[in-house]
């Protein structure tokens, strides 16, 4: 390898080190300075097992010219680079990306603090998170307001963390029957002119959940949907009817199915379906699921995948101001939650409040217990959320032009490396 490197360079020095993990983890970066082959940085992955979007190659390699994939090899390769990597042996995968992320290391998106937002995007990327829209929650008007305006505000500095893509507004605008743990009093009905309040011409949302069947929602989503916000259906009480008619109007995805929604019951003996059956029928409707072991045992994520197939659904974290912390008492937008056992409950035990998964647990639960093939789980985990925020001719997959958002894992999912890491 090193001769590699340096046969492409003059006078350069080379340096290779091992970082201190523990040795199935272990994996070797050159980096040489100097570099006199023109103005392009180059970092070249080799020696792994390459994730695409349809499958894996099982001795790869990729190369990185200035921050974008500039081919893949299905061979390990010696070709002059910046930065060499030698993953010996492990997954060279696309970073996730997660599209409904509230919160981590004891803060949230809703705090509106531009340094524990920036916390907020370390945490996440070091269990492999590359971009995430940043998820507000209910809440009056002037604190959702302040969240968006300090999200814009650090989506638009240089700071150390995943990329954050825009805003995912869950809430105000859910049934009361399905609120979860959204706080009951800020609950409203949605219009374009609400949504166009909490924006205030900054332009970042992105994805927009609310219940269908709210006065207003109908306008709304058309509205949204033809700037190109995906509008996803959460909360919501709507029966099939209802769900099918939204598609109509603009809703395309169904918000972390089978929590917080209708489905199938049978008053009088008749049963009715309702936002989870219109999901798994419908294929104009793109669902996601909270993965992390807690919100549903295997078999229904069997079921989905069945349904939706790798193509349609979403692995997404809900993650909340609890993840990465210890168990305990924690707020949620002024509702008392609880975390005991990995799971995140109001301290009523009413509902789940969000989860306190990260991204790598997900496609863990997704491929060790669920069975689903590594390819398609990461296709969840990645390029599927890029696809329904229209950014997946940037990120999301390693693919040629595409951002080269790299991480490395083992066979047990764990992340070794992330970008800006070394």
């Amino acid at each position: 390898m090193r001769n590699a490197i340096e046969g492409g360079l003059t006078k350069t020095r080379t340096w290779r080190f091992w970082l201190v993990l523990p040795v199935q983890w272990r994996f070797t970066i050159s980096k040489v300075v100097h570099c006199t082959r023109g103005a392009y940085v180059t970092r070249l992955f080799t020696n792994g097992k390459v994730i695409l979007e349809d499958k894996i190659i099982e001795n790869g390699s990729v190369l990185e010219e200035d921050g974008l994939i500039k081919e893949i090899f299905t061979d390990r390769i010696d070709i002059p680079a910046d930065e060499m990597i030698d993953a010996n042996g492990l997954y060279i995968s696309p970073g996730f990306i997660d599209t409904h992320l509230h919160g981590g290391g004891g803060y949230d998106v809703m705090d509106a603090d531009a340094d524990g937002l920036v916390e907020i995007a370390r945490i996440h990327r070091k269990h492999g998170c590359t971009a995430f829209l940043a998820t507000t929650l209910t809440a009056p008007t002037e604190q959702i307001q302040a969240a968006i305006r300090n999200v814009h505000k650090v989506m638009n500095s240089d700071y150390n963390g995943a990329r954050i893509l825009g805003i995912h507004l869950e809430g105000p605008c859910f049934s009361m029957k399905f609120k979860g743990a959204q706080n009951p009093k800020y609950l409203a009905l949605p219009s374009p002119e609400l949504f166009d309040q909490f924006d205030q011409g900054l332009g970042i949302i992105r994805r927009i959940s609310m219940a269908p069947e709210l006065k207003g929602a109908f306008e709304a989503a058309k509205a949204y949907a033809s700037k190109g916000v995906n509008i996803s259906i959460a909360h919501s009480e709507a029966d099939f009817a209802c769900v099918k008619e939204s598609v109509r109007h603009g809703f395309s995805h169904i918000t972390h199915m089978y929590n917080g929604m209708s489905y199938l019951i049978s008053p009088d003996y008749y049963c009715q379906a309702g936002v989870a059956e219109a999901g798994l029928l419908l294929d104009e409707l793109t669902v996601e699921v909270i993965a992390d072991g807690k919100h549903m045992p295997p078999e229904i994520l069997q079921l989905i995948y069945k349904c939706k197939g790798p193509d349609r659904m979403l692995l997404t974290t809900d993650a909340t101001r609890p993840t990465n912390m210890p168990e305990g008492k924690y707020d949620l937008s002024g509702l008392d939650v609880l975390v005991t056992d990995g799971v995140a409950m109001l301290t009523d035990h009413t509902s789940f409040a969000g989860s306190v998964a990260t991204c790598d647990k997900l496609l863990r639960f997704a491929y060790k217990e669920c069975g689903f093939k590594l390819h398609e789980a990461v296709k969840m985990a990645s390029l599927n959320h890029a696809k329904i925020i229209n950014m997946d001719h940037e990120i999301g997959s390693i693919k040629r032009g595409k951002r080269a958002d790299i991480i490395l894992f083992d066979d047990d999912i764990h992340v070794v490396y992330t970008p800006s890491q070394t």
